[in-house]
């Protein structure tokens, strides 16, 4: 792994010194949890096939954390993270298409990662505006765009605010595209037992109240899951949208997406009609025995299909 000179900015990074006091309002339960968190955070970087490069950049909303790795002469792809999913582990999940592509995964700020700790608002086109001001920080004008869950809200975001900027775009159970969110199902089924969890862990529990969101959680995912919930705030964060057809350019190249059947955050039905109506779908896929996190087997029959979508 190659790690940059963060030349691009001199605002202090805290997770460099992790002596240092967390700042008001961190997403970390403490420096303890910050401390345990980066350890994974730096196990999944070093796990990466071939080299990754590091920086940061300033951004009116906060510095920027980006991991890239791939074909430094293909493509730039912007690859947005799940919530509380930071870039390395996005890496990891798109690495298939690193052969043709530089893929760019920033760390989101406010959530847990290496990007500034600090609250993230979503008013005003927030995400969309601070991606923008992250591909000008890095010198992109166009780029394709892979997304997973909450990220897919933000590339739409992006869509919204400057289409001329995106190129293709794949959604994978994509945030921003369901109407109504059913918090009370959600708060049932998840919210509840999480806070549980957080101040009674028992890993062997785990499976079980994950199960709602994922039936196919590797132990690696199992560890992660387990520091997001005892150790940060993960119920703060908010993606953008929902979006609607007057939000989207007439004119937008068509998205590649990918449903799951029993997503319960995502619920499939109202999701894809009213993912038919405000986008230019060219290629729907169905997991049809996944939750809302799909495990690499469910993934893995349409590797080649997302593939195939980005060719240059």
């Amino acid at each position: 792994m190659m790690d940059q000179p963060l030349a691009h900015t001199n605002v202090a990074t805290n997770w460099r010194d992790l002596a240092q006091p967390l700042p008001k309002s961190s997403v970390y339960r403490s420096s303890a949890a910050r401390a345990e968190f980066q350890a994974y955070y730096q196990k999944t970087l070093d796990l990466l096939t071939g080299d990754v490069e590091t920086s940061t950049y300033p951004t009116s909303f906060g510095t920027t954390h980006v991991s890239c790795m791939g074909n430094r002469q293909g493509k730039p792809m912007l690859i947005l993270p799940g919530m509380s999913i930071a870039g390395p582990m996005m890496l990891d999940f798109f690495a298939y298409l690193a052969k043709d592509h530089w893929l760019i995964a920033p760390d989101l700020i406010g959530q847990p990662g290496r990007s500034a700790d600090v609250p993230f608002s979503i008013n005003n086109n927030a995400y969309g505006k601070w991606i923008i001001e992250l591909m000008d920080q890095m010198s992109i004008q166009k780029t394709n765009i892979a997304a997973a869950s909450f990220g897919g809200s933000i590339g739409l975001e992006m869509l919204k605010l400057a289409p001329e900027r995106v190129n293709r775009h794949a959604l994978i159970v994509s945030a921003g595209v369901t109407p109504k969110l059913p918090y009370l199902k959600i708060y049932a089924k998840l919210l509840f037992s999480w806070l549980a969890y957080r101040y009674f862990p028992n890993k062997s529990l785990l499976p079980v109240i994950a199960r709602p969101l994922s039936r196919h959680l590797t132990p690696d995912n199992l560890d992660y899951l387990d520091i997001i919930i005892r150790q940060t705030a993960f119920w703060r964060h908010r993606p953008a949208g929902p979006f609607f057809k007057k939000d989207m350019p007439q004119d937008m190249e068509p998205v590649l997406i990918v449903f799951a059947r029993n997503d319960i955050l995502f619920p499939y039905a109202p999701t894809r009609a009213h993912a038919e109506h405000i986008l230019n779908i060219g290629h729907e896929f169905v997991l049809e025995e996944s939750a809302h996190m799909p495990g690499d087997k469910e993934m893995a029959p349409i590797h080649k299909e997302i593939e195939a979508y980005f060719k240059p």
